[in-house]
């Protein structure tokens, strides 16, 4: 038969890691170096300062007031080209309204010397005639 050997089962313990402390690479300071001789430090140019209109001339804000300027100065523009047109209608007008008024006075002048005239026939028909009418009257009395 078998003998029956007891095992003892041996559990092996793990043993924990160890934690190994990481060293921190050291820096190395610099050689000194030696110093150069001191340089003159580069002038600095000195922008003049802006303006608040310059400022704001710039700015994204200007954008709609440069264009409301533009629109009302090119309205005004169109108002002195209308402005100039009407005036060389107007005096072309003119030109052709005095004509027709002196053309309007000798025409007038003309038939009013006609008319005149006319007038002094009428007026001397009706002057005959009324005459031979109270001859009449007066012969048949």
């Amino acid at each position: 038969m078998t003998d029956k050997v007891d095992v003892k089962k041996t559990v092996e313990k793990k043993a924990a890691p160890v934690k190994t402390e990481v060293k921190k690479a050291t820096t190395r300071k610099p050689a000194a170096r030696k110093k150069a001789p001191a340089r003159k430090a580069p002038a600095r140019k000195v922008a003049p300062r802006k303006t608040v209109y310059e400022m704001f001339d710039e700015s994204m804000v200007s954008v709609p007031f440069k264009l409301a300027n533009k629109t009302f100065m090119a309205s005004l523009g169109l108002f002195s080209y209308f402005e100039k047109e009407i005036e060389k209608r107007y005096s072309e007008f003119d030109k052709k309204f005095t004509k027709y008024a002196k053309d309007g006075e000798k025409l007038f002048d003309k038939w009013e010397d006609k008319v005149v005239g006319f007038r002094k026939d009428v007026e001397e028909r009706v002057d005959d005639v009324t005459d031979k009418v109270r001859e009449t009257i007066k012969k048949a009395a």
